[in-house]
């Protein structure tokens, strides 16, 4: 299940992100037209398509996703439409092995997650690997306080350690394990150092001898001087041989194989013997040659990386007894060489009947050998001459590990002691989810096995031409089609096809059946079984309210069986622009009139600005049109830009149209500027909705808006209203004998469906 979903930087998101958090199993998202709803879809179809997307699974685990909205319409609706494979009815005991085994697969899943849960914790940073971690940086810091107490009067003891606590801390630990090294005063330590390192000189390093043996063996290779041809005895073999062409003519086999049946030069078909005689021409000699070469093309480049790698550390890292410069020349020769060999042996492999010699090796490779030999000699005669001091200094180095070892005695013991029983445990679960993931893989295949002998796509064709005909949709149906009868196209009752002819509404509505079977099949004969994330992204448009009646009822059905954890989709989004649809697919005469069910949330996608944002509400926020209008206004970050439409909207279907009142009459109730504003206001319900507002006549800025807001107001109390605006802006309670007219008006409003 999905648990949080984030968007940055996406479509009309800002680029700090806004996140879906605590994600339940059923959630709603209202949203007017082009407010973001789509990309959050997006989001969860396929988060690996944009940076900005992220999808964060329970337990890290993911499941599959299928989402419905304009992508899934344009890419799914066609002359055909992949078949959905669902079980067959009459399999009943197949049909029974498979609930068994769906369910033995949850229940090793729900282990699964137990198990990583304390493994890795619900984070993948704490659990048993996190306390692990833990004590380690624990230990890291407590080490590197050595590093820092020391580091000056040792300094040449912790060279190739100082670069960091894991460093050093490993050092520690591997000093930790090394007996026989006597444990000395930190004073002793001091003036010990005092003589040794200030007056030891670095032993040289032996450098390692390269070895070109492999090298020079490959030089003389016998495929290389061999011509590599196909057999003579082969009715092709003869016309071949004369053009001298066998290497282009197997280049060419590929091509033939793609054309079907056609000469892929001149279009006309090709004799039916022609692909058995050419493969008989290349028989299993040639491709044991032509795999010679490419063995021989492998080992001489694993043999070039390997000298060049030495050369090249020897170069980086010269020692003093080797002129670099030189060995630089001879490197570059031997690379020169080298290369020329490759590009010849590329050639043997393009085309195998050419006879190939390589250029030897030995000139360049005997120099560097011999300066390899020259500097350990001079090494050698160095290292005679401070051995005695290079040994003190290294009995030295370990010393002061010991005492550093024994300084840290207590926090060593105390993490052998603390991480000893976590890591075993941390073995046993690692050991408990290989082998529960085996026995869940088996338990897959299985239950893929037996979903590929039973299931069909014919059930689905059944059942959608029986809903379509159902509705009066009886001038085109769904046929089976496909040369594997393994695909959907929608036909007229004559035969003909249909698809470029229907309407939009019919197009939607037959889009969404074919998703919402989806839910419950596969587009391969196995897997209809899967755990899925379902996403409905406004499904009901274009549709009249017969169709979208049903398209409700269909995705209510989905979003019980999800909230009771029945069948195989796991969590739901219901993302829509249209509040009637909103409030048949929400409605749950179990939820509590303030509140939400345990397995549900509730979000509306705003956009101000051109900006997108995601706000989540402890109920349900979408009633009706009416109330989202009055929320637009008791909201203090409201647009400036629009408010005066939705008051606009406020006062001709509260007061004009529902209460009677004329323009006039509201307006002489008004006196001196108020009066204008009044005016000013009606002037833009006549003419504000409907064109764009010249700077001259509307001043949109906070003291004009504050105006309109403080008439709006006196709209409502002068014309006797006032309990009405008091109880949809929230300032108090109002008392239910104070206006019953303006009750009984608001409550024909409240079940206005969207407009």
């Amino acid at each position: 299940m999905i648990t949080a979903i984030e968007i940055a930087g996406e479509a009309t998101y800002p680029a700090a992100g806004e996140r879906l958090t605590d994600l339940k199993k059923v959630n709603y998202l209202f949203g007017h037209n082009g407010c973001g709803k789509t990309t959050i879809s997006r989001a969860v179809n396929d988060a690996a398509s944009r940076a900005g997307f992220k999808v964060i699974w329970a337990n890290g685990r993911t499941l599959e996703t299928l989402v419905y909205n304009r992508d899934f319409a344009e890419h799914n609706f066609g002359e055909q439409m992949p078949g959905i494979f669902t079980l067959g009815e009459e399999s009943t005991q197949a049909a029974a092995d498979i609930a068994r085994l769906s369910q033995e697969i949850e229940a090793i899943d729900r282990q699964l997650a137990g198990l990583r849960v304390q493994l890795q914790g619900d984070d993948g940073n704490s659990g048993r690997q996190g306390e692990l971690a833990a004590a380690r940086t624990a230990l890291e810091h407590a080490c590197w306080k050595s590093q820092q107490d020391h580091k000056d009067k040792f300094e040449a003891a912790f060279t190739g350690h100082r670069g960091g606590r894991v460093a050093f801390c490993d050092k520690v630990l591997q000093e930790a394990a090394v007996e026989g090294v006597d444990l000395k005063t930190l004073e002793e330590l001091i003036a010990h150092a005092e003589t040794v390192f200030q007056s030891a000189a670095p032993v040289e390093t032996s450098i390692p001898a390269i070895s070109f043996d492999r090298l020079t063996g490959l030089d003389g290779a016998a495929i290389l001087a061999r011509q590599v041809v196909g057999r003579d005895d082969v009715v092709v073999a003869e016309l071949i041989r004369r053009l001298g062409n066998s290497d282009w003519v197997k280049q060419g086999v590929g091509y033939l194989d793609v054309a079907s049946g056609r000469c892929p030069f001149c279009q006309q078909p090709t004799p039916p013997d022609l692909t058995r005689d050419l493969n008989e021409f290349f028989d299993e000699q040639y491709l044991r040659d032509v795999e010679a070469i490419a063995g021989l093309k492998r080992d001489y480049t694993a043999a070039v990386d390997t000298i060049c790698a030495r050369i090249d550390a020897m170069l980086s890292a010269p020692s003093r007894f080797i002129d670099a410069s030189v060995l630089e020349e001879h490197y570059t020769a031997l690379k020169t060489v080298l290369a020329l060999n490759q590009s010849r042996i590329d050639a043997k492999q393009r085309e195998p009947s050419n006879v190939v010699n390589l250029e030897p090796t030995s000139t360049q490779s005997a120099a560097i050998s011999a300066m390899i030999t020259a500097a350990n000699e001079a090494a050698e005669g160095y290292n005679k001459t401070i051995r005695d001091l290079g040994n003190a200094k290294r009995r030295l180095i370990a010393e002061v590990w010991r005492f550093v070892v024994e300084e840290r005695r207590t926090d060593l013991d105390t993490f052998t002691t603390a991480t000893s029983g976590i890591q075993r445990t941390i073995t046993g679960l690692q050991a408990s989810i290989t082998n529960k993931a085996a026995l869940r893989t088996e338990k897959d295949r299985e239950r893929r096995q037996i979903e590929e002998s039973i299931t069909s796509v014919r059930p689905t064709v059944d059942t959608i031409n029986s809903i379509l005909a159902s509705f009066g949709f009886l001038n085109f149906k769904l046929e089976v089609a496909g040369e594997r009868s393994d695909m959907y196209r929608i036909v007229r009752l004559d035969g003909t096809d249909a698809a470029r002819t229907l309407s939009e509404g019919e197009r939607s509505f037959i889009t969404f059946l074919y998703f919402y079977h989806r839910l419950a099949g596969s587009l391969s004969s196995n897997n209809t079984t899967a755990e899925r994330i379902v996403v409905f992204d406004d499904p009901v448009s274009s549709l009249d309210a017969d169709v979208l009646f049903i398209v409700s009822a269909l995705i209510r059905r989905v979003i019980s069986d999800t909230s009771d954890d029945r069948g195989n989709i796991k969590q739901v989004f219901v993302l829509t622009h249209n509040i009637y649809f909103h409030k048949e697919v929400s409605y749950d005469r179990r939820r509590p009139l303030t509140g939400v069910r345990a397995f549900e949330t509730f979000w509306v996608v705003r956009k101000r600005d051109n900006v997108s944002s995601l706000h989540r509400y402890e109920q349900n926020p979408v009633k009706t049109s009416y109330e989202l209008l009055w929320e637009d206004v008791r909201n203090p970050n409201r647009a400036s830009l629009t408010i005066q439409n939705t008051m606009r909207r406020i006062v001709e279907n509260y007061l004009i149209v529902l209460g009677g009142l004329k323009q006039d009459e509201i307006v002489a109730k008004f006196d001196g500027r108020d009066s204008q504003i009044c005016a000013s206001l009606f002037s833009w319900i006549n003419d504000g909705s409907h064109s764009a507002h010249d700077d001259i006549y509307v001043a949109i800025d906070e003291n004009a808006v504050e105006g309109y807001l403080r008439v709006f107001e006196q709209v409502f109390e002068k014309t006797g209203q006032g309990a009405h605006y008091r109880m949809m802006m929230r300032v108090d309670d109002v008392n239910d004998d104070e206006a019953p007219a303006e009750h009984a008006t608001a409550a024909a409003l409240m079940e206005q469906p969207a407009r």
